[in-house]
Formats: structure tokens, sequence, C-alpha cells
């Protein structure tokens, strides 16, 4: 157990300690960097706002884009590029969500490896060459993932609720765009949107690892100096929320129905942040140990989980509880929840739940900054979403201040227990 504090008393400290840097490169791409001693590793993150809320009418056109980085550049062709990383022991992978669309790279610091994997990502960004030949291999792949979703409950949930809660908000539409969609987009159309949204005043770098600043500002601008300056994307307008409550149904061929509950919810800079924070942690966020859980699963064993989370985006996202239950329970299920959630928001926690939820996300903070790969994925929603640069200094701080009415106040100030989404994937009794 000594071991154990001193471990955490070790990793907290460190935390404490981290430094974040913050520069504008001279084409507008924005830099945040830490250097960690010990391992000789970079990472490096390059988030564009370039996902598929920059879709428009053209659904999956951002998540098409996305997938041809690596499949060939003006110089080098799939093969090539996937031999120059492996050569050198570099991890690059990319990937595109809602908000965001992520290129990566892992590498080793050695100078002359450095310089090798280096010169291949930025040639992967800087220089691409979308050819018909790989976009016909990616828009078969993503057809054949479209009929798979299909066949899942849990994805004909997922796009159901967002519909549901997004309306004719660019979130509304499943990343991976429809068939019809897919089948109608060019390489014409792949070119212009690199073009328009993958940019230098379109980007937010991340850098982590065992270099000075000097390096990583000599990294960030090769990077930032082979792309076209271009405009800042506009920001998506504000998710609305509902006027009038939704319960939906979709038939569906399975032993179980599939449960979703909840409405419009929260961005990182909304007021209630914390609370809502915290208060979903003890709600629905803690596992087993919830209140959510212990009221479906360990009291009424009408589910094997059931769990809540709050998406938080660039516009608001939303609030969900999800479960999953036999068809014959279905009604049950859903009155508890929605029940749980009702006493919740209404009425004041617990001292003790309070304390352990508490404990519980400041005692796991630390680890989950004591990694490289962690740091940059939180400097990288530092710089995405516009957060102050202590976000994570301040963190555990604004925790240990919540208290119990904070939690229940915020609650009731956003949930609208008149105007919540339920909606249910399953045989119906």
């Amino acid at each position: 157990m000594r071991v154990l504090v001193l471990l955490m008393l070790l990793v907290s400290s460190a935390q404490a300690k981290l430094d974040i840097q913050h520069w504008t490169t001279p084409e507008g791409a924005k830099v945040f960097f830490t250097e960690t001693k010990g391992l000789p590793m970079l990472d490096i993150q390059l988030n564009f706002d370039a996902a598929s809320s920059r879709d428009g009418d053209q659904f999956g056109l951002a998540s098409l884009t996305s997938t041809l980085f690596g499949t060939a550049t003006k110089y080098h062709n799939e093969e090539q590029i996937i031999n120059a990383f492996e050569s050198v022991g570099a991890q690059f992978s990319n990937s595109s969500l809602k908000d965001m669309s992520i290129v990566s790279l892992r590498t080793l610091t050695r100078q002359p490896i450095l310089k090798k994997s280096l010169d291949t990502f930025t040639e992967v960004i800087t220089q691409p060459s979308f050819e018909q030949l790989y976009l016909t291999r990616e828009k078969r792949q993503t057809l054949r993932a479209i009929e798979a979703a299909k066949q899942s409950p849990a994805s004909v949930a997922s796009l159901a609720f967002d519909k549901a809660v997004f309306s004719d908000h660019p979130y509304a539409h499943a990343k991976i765009g429809t068939e019809e969609s897919i089948n109608q987009i060019s390489i014409k159309d792949i070119r212009r949107h690199y073009q328009q949204f993958y940019v230098a005043k379109n980007l937010t770098i991340a850098l982590v690892g065992d270099i000075s600043k000097v390096k990583a500002k000599q990294i960030a601008r090769q990077i930032s100096h082979g792309l076209n300056v271009g405009q800042k994307a506009k920001i998506n307008s504000i998710v609305l929320p509902l006027e009038q409550p939704q319960t939906i149904h979709i038939e569906f061929p399975s032993k179980q129905t599939h449960l979703l509950i909840g409405q419009a919810g929260i961005n990182r800079s909304h007021p209630d942040y914390y609370p809502l924070y915290l208060g979903n942690h003890i709600f629905g966020g803690s596992g087993l140990t919830s209140v959510i859980s212990d009221e479906i699963r360990e009291k009424k064993g009408l589910a094997y989980s059931a769990y809540s989370y709050f998406s938080k985006m660039q516009s608001n996202g939303m609030f969900m509880m999800r479960l999953q239950t036999k068809n014959t329970q279905t009604d049950e299920a859903k009155n508890i929840a929605i029940q749980t959630l009702k006493n919740f928001r209404n009425n004041e926690i617990s001292i003790q739940k309070l304390q352990d939820g508490k404990d519980n996300i400041i005692g796991g903070f630390a680890l989950e900054t004591a990694s490289n790969a962690n740091i940059l994925t939180y400097l990288s929603i530092i710089g995405f979403y516009d957060l102050p640069l202590d976000y994570l200094s301040g963190f555990t701080d604004k925790i240990k201040d919540i208290s119990a009415k904070d939690i229940q106040k915020a609650y009731e100030r956003l949930i609208n227990m008149d105007r919540l989404i339920v909606l249910s994937v399953g045989r119906k009794y």
C-alpha cells in the first residue's frame, strides 16, 4: 500500500509540473507542446477541423478523404510509404470523427530515424495524390461497413439517436455516410475537401516527447509550411434543445432491445461543465458502482450494464443513458431509468456518494496523464477546443470544490424531463 501511495504521489507531482508550451506558426497553425524525458520517443497529432460536420450534403466525404492519407503522394505509392514508416519503426495512423480529422505519428527521436519519419509524414499530409484506384477500394470497404451497420441493432440505435438529437445539424448523419452519398463522391470532391479544410489555419498540432522546444518549433513549422495557409472553418451552429419529447421504436429481429434515453447536451466551455462531469460520473459513468447501474442491474437485474455519458463536442453534444435488456422487460427498464434520472435531477446526492465520486476521479486523473499518449490527447483537446492552458492543472481543484447542490442544480438547469428522447431498437411486446 505504501508503494502504491508513493507512486500516486510521484505521478501527481509529475502531472502538476506538466509544462505546456503554446505558439502559432507563421502560417497560422496552433501548436501545443510538452517535453517529456526518459523515453526517446515523439508523438505528434494533427487535428484538422475537417471531419464529418464539414461534409455538407456529401455524407461520408470527410471520412473518405481521411482514409486516403498514406495511400499515395506525388512521389511515392502506398507500398513505398508503408515501407518508409516501417523501416524506422514509426507508427502512422489516421481517423475522422464528427468534429476533427486526426493524423498521428509516433517515432523514435534519434536524428536519422526522426528525420526520415518526419519527412515521410510531412509528405503524406502536404503532398497527397488522391487516386481513383484507392478511392474505389475505400468506397467499397465503406459500403460494406454501412451494410454491416444495418445488421447491428446497436449501430441502428446510435444512428437513429443522433438523428433525433441533432435533427438537421451537421452532427446528425453517420460519419461514414450512406450508400447513396458514398456512390456519388468523386476524386474531384475529395481534392476540393482537402484543399478547403486541410490548411494551416484550420490545424492544431500537438507534440509530446523527448525533444527541445527549438526542435518542436522546427517540426511544427516543417508541417505547417507544407500546407496552404487557407482559412479557419466557420464554427457550426449550436445544437438546439428539443421543443417536444420523442418516443421512437425501431422494430428489429433481436432477442434484446437497445434502449437509449437522453437529449442535447453541452460543450466543453459550458458553465456547468464540471458539476455535470462529476454528476455523470456518479450517476452513470463509473461502471458498476454508478447510480443507474445499481438501480437497473443490481436491484432489478434488467441489464448486464447500464451507463450514461455526455458527448462533448465543438457545438453542444448529447446526454445519453444506454442499456440493453430483454424485449419483454423494455417498458420496465425504461420506466426505472427515467425515474432514476428524475430522482437524481431533483434531489441532492448523499455526502458519501459525492466524496466517493470525487476520490475516484481525482485518484484516476493523475494516472490518465502519466503517459505520452494520454498527454497528447489532452493537448489536442485543449488546442482544438480552445480550452485554457491550465485546464489540466486546474481540473482536480475544480472537481474538489463542487457540492452536491451544485450537481443537482446543474442537472436541473440542463435536463428537461418533459422533452426526453426515448428510443428503442428490438422486438416490441
